[in-house]
């Protein structure tokens, strides 16, 4: 076996410990696959990336077969070139394992006395190290944005600041991870001193080797927290830094986009929503032809928009503006069954046709209206009845006056939800990011649609989905709230302080 430091696993990063005994060992990246093409290139690939490393010679196609077969040490490698080609092959190996490691290609397993211990397996091309610890591995800690999680029958460590995910082996890795970060460092710390350090495991010289090659990674931070202090990190909380990476590409391995990861599972969400069962309340629709000729010019709307939290309580929004406004901006216009799922046809724009989003109305004051918790039906551009006034809808409606800042209740929140599995049937790691780009564009529609209508409209932030589950009865994990948009009335431009 080479030794970790004696080979080229760590020339990218200094400050390595040269006399820890740990060993490297090499393989392709899980999902990575390689293919000859016409012109004799080899290419690599795994998901959406790839590269052509060139026409290989037949000593470092064997190697780039056995790397992809099992996990070997350097020596191992330099042995399968050697008897494919001889002694003076191996000269071209290192160049290739360069690559391949800078590439993101080559995940690396850490073990002491042939146990394993951590493997680093890359999300994508190496990055450049988030931190190089030059002082004592005792003064290190867990980065905030670490994240221990379940993986098949083993646990990962991962972070949105690392291009690895590392594969834990040895579970007495996790509990000194966990004291390290949880006790203030000291002479009676579990660490002891540089000279001679007393780790609570059975391969104590190892520690410090895979502590700096954590480090290196970006999973673990000085103890003092002056590099997560710095704005670009302090800015982030830990669950909205990883929210960001990984429904993008480049820091995770996952699959990515429509893969119908739902298929096989259950069938399809149709692309209207099944009716519910209470009494129904038919909706004037808007007259779309006179709309075309009279309504106000689009430029116009979007000048005049505004988010309006004032309501005209004395001449209360009525329940033929509630129908056109609902009508012009989430009615089904249509839908269609060509490929593997239902696709919907609607006002705003929703990808892959998904058209996951519902809209409960909870009315307070609208006349012709009785108050009450509603279901928006989009094809049948009617309302049915959820819920009666009481416990539950009183939540929500302070909920959303305090949210903002109104001295009154709002004449309607509309409450938006997503039937989640109408997009998590169809795409892969992008799905929730996708719902709120839907609330996004769904709130641009509703604002410029009572803008032209003369109501007032205001999008909210966030909201309790809590209370709406025990409001409609509807399971948080299928179907929750994700938007609410608030519509009423329009009261004085001059008493509303709060329009923006």
């Amino acid at each position: 076996m080479t030794d970790v430091h004696a080979s080229h696993v760590d020339r990218d990063y200094p400050h390595a410990d040269a006399c820890a005994p740990v060993d490297e060992y090499l393989r392709l990246h899980p999902a990575a696959r390689f293919v000859a093409d016409s012109s004799g290139a080899t290419r690599i690939f795994a998901g959406h990336r790839g590269t052509v490393l060139g026409a290989l010679s037949s000593g470092l196609t064997a190697a780039l077969e056995l790397l992809a077969a099992q996990s070997v040490d350097t020596d191992a490698l330099l042995e399968v070139v050697r008897s494919q080609e001889g002694e003076p092959a191996v000269l071209q190996l290192p160049q290739l394992l360069r690559r391949l490691r800078a590439g993101g290609w080559l995940s690396v397993t850490m073990k002491t006395n042939g146990t394993p211990l951590l493997t680093f397996r890359p999300l994508g091309p190496v990055g450049p190290p988030v931190l190089v610890p030059t002082g004592d591995v005792a003064d290190l800690r867990l980065s905030r944005f670490a994240v221990l999680r379940v993986e098949g029958s083993g646990m990962v460590l991962e972070s949105p600041l690392a291009h690895v995910a590392v594969e834990v082996h040895d579970p007495a890795l996790v509990g000194l991870l966990a004291a390290m970060s949880a006790q203030p460092s000291s002479p009676e710390a579990p660490h002891g001193s540089a000279g001679a350090r007393s780790y609570p495991v059975e391969w104590p010289e190892a520690v410090p080797a895979m502590l700096r090659a954590l480090a290196r990674r970006g999973l673990l931070v000085p103890r003092d927290n002056s590099v997560e202090r710095e704005l670009r990190f302090a800015q982030w909380s830990p669950h909205e830094l990883w929210f960001h990476s990984r429904t993008r590409i480049g820091r995770h391995d996952l699959p990515y986009g429509g893969t119908y990861p739902g298929r096989g599972t259950g069938d399809p969400l149709p692309a209207v929503r099944p009716p519910f069962d209470g009494p129904t309340v038919k909706l004037p629709r808007a007259d779309l032809e006179a709309l075309r000729r009279n309504d106000r010019p689009l430029t116009e709307v979007l000048e005049d928009r505004q988010s309006l939290r004032l309501h005209h309580d004395a001449a209360p929004i009525t329940v033929t503006q509630l129908g056109e406004f609902l009508y012009r901006s989430a009615r089904n216009r249509g839908r269609s069954s060509g490929g593997p799922q239902e696709v919907g046809n609607r006002p705003y724009p929703s990808g892959g046709g998904a058209y996951e989003l519902e809209i409960y109305p909870l009315i307070n004051q609208v006349e012709g209206l009785e108050p009450g918790l509603y279901h928006y039906d989009p094809q049948e551009h009617r309302l049915q009845l959820l819920a009666v006034p009481g416990p539950a809808l009183t939540r929500l409606t302070q909920m959303s006056r305090m949210s903002a800042g109104m001295s009154s209740p709002p004449q309607v929140t509309l409450l938006v939800t997503a039937r989640f599995g109408r997009v998590m049937w169809k795409y892969s790691t992008m799905g929730y990011a996708l719902v709120l780009k839907h609330v996004g564009v769904l709130y641009q529609v509703m604002y410029s649609v009572a803008t032209a209508m003369g109501l007032a409209g205001c999008g909210l932030g966030g909201g309790d989905s809590d209370a709406f589950a025990a409001a409609s009865g509807l399971s948080w994990e299928t179907e929750s709230t994700v938007g609410e948009f608030l519509l009423g009335s329009r009261g004085t431009d001059s008493e509303d302080k709060f329009s923006t």
